[in-house]
């Protein structure tokens, strides 16, 4: 980020709040500058969460960090005229200065400005994680065979013969059933998407309401009630957002929450993290295969349980162009 654009950006936020009662600043967001002149830093929370929360993988003999999805760079490069829409989003928004208030009583001073970019944030890096599709195994396919009457053989020019000898009928099913134990060891990956392509709302919102729960528990680190991970004001606080940004139609109830918290407690023990042989290679690499059970019929519509992939010792991955 420019200086420039940093100290154009602050001194529009000073001259909005001066005129608008409806935004509220707060003294740990403000930082000195050049000759020790005081400036609102409009992206403390993002910081925040990219320095302390969001994950990553440390690959051996190498020091870069390995982000799921967008970067804080890629997020700056893709916003290079700023967020100065946000304000739009902000400054007359009775329910969030409602909000705002009501957490003031719990001692969290949100910075409505600072939540908003990093919400943007939030939700550019659950769309643009990656799920690896897998090609039928020859489990998935015998599940689907019914009372087989012929088999059609398609050559490599795209012409096909057809056979309804019930001896070869019974030799293919034979040694399918045969190889399948073997195959449950190799993985064929059919294509690699992104959540945004394949997967249906509620797993974007999962995503958001976890993270942003996350941020909100780490970066105001007072005693909820029952020790609960975040208040009821600050669940409210993530919905209106899901609703202000167009993950929601209208405001989700707290009970919506819950349930948008366990499925993404369902994704992450569905995320393998271990060594597997890629393209004969071996790597160690958190990816998120789905099953082509699950995958076949287009997009992904979980409401409760994910499926979980277990990677086997000795299991081979396979990627296809």
């Amino acid at each position: 980020m420019s200086e420039i654009f940093f100290l154009t950006l602050c001194s529009i936020i000073t001259v909005i709040y001066i005129k608008s009662k409806t935004m509220k600043t707060y003294s740990q967001h403000i930082i000195e500058v050049e000759n020790g002149k005081r400036e609102i830093y409009p992206f403390n929370y993002l910081e925040f969460y990219v320095d302390n929360i969001q994950p990553y993988t440390l690959f051996e003999d190498s020091p870069e960090k390995i982000y799921e999805g967008i970067t804080e760079d890629d997020f700056f490069k893709s916003h290079p005229n700023g967020f100065s829409d946000l304000f739009k989003l902000l400054l007359h928004d009775k329910r969030l200065s409602q909000l705002q208030d009501e957490l003031e009583t719990e001692h969290k001073q949100v910075c409505l400005f600072n939540i908003s970019v990093l919400s943007q944030f939030l939700i550019e890096r659950g769309k643009s994680r990656y799920l690896y599709l897998s090609r039928p195994t020859i489990s998935d396919t015998l599940a689907e065979l019914k009372n087989i009457s012929k088999i059609t053989f398609t050559n490599t020019d795209g012409s096909t013969v057809e056979s309804k000898s019930t001896t070869l009928i019974k030799k293919v099913m034979e040694t399918l059933e045969a190889e399948k134990e073997s195959d449950a060891l190799k993985c064929e990956v059919d294509k690699i998407v992104t959540w945004d392509e394949f997967a249906d709302k509620s797993i974007l919102q999962s995503y958001f309401v976890h993270d942003l729960a996350m941020f909100l528990n780490k970066y105001f680190p007072i005693k909820r009630k029952k020790d609960a991970l975040i208040s009821t004001k600050e669940v409210e606080l993530i919905l209106y957002l899901m609703k202000i940004f167009g993950l929601s139609a209208v405001e989700l109830t707290n009970k919506r929450y819950w349930q948008l918290m366990k499925i993404h407690k369902a994704i992450k023990s569905a995320t393998c993290y271990g060594e597997m042989t890629i393209n004969g290679k071996k790597s160690v690499t958190p990816v998120f295969f789905i099953p082509y059970s699950i995958w076949k019929n287009g997009k992904i519509e979980w409401t409760e349980d994910l499926p979980n992939f277990v990677m086997k010792e000795g299991m081979v991955v396979t990627f296809f162009n």
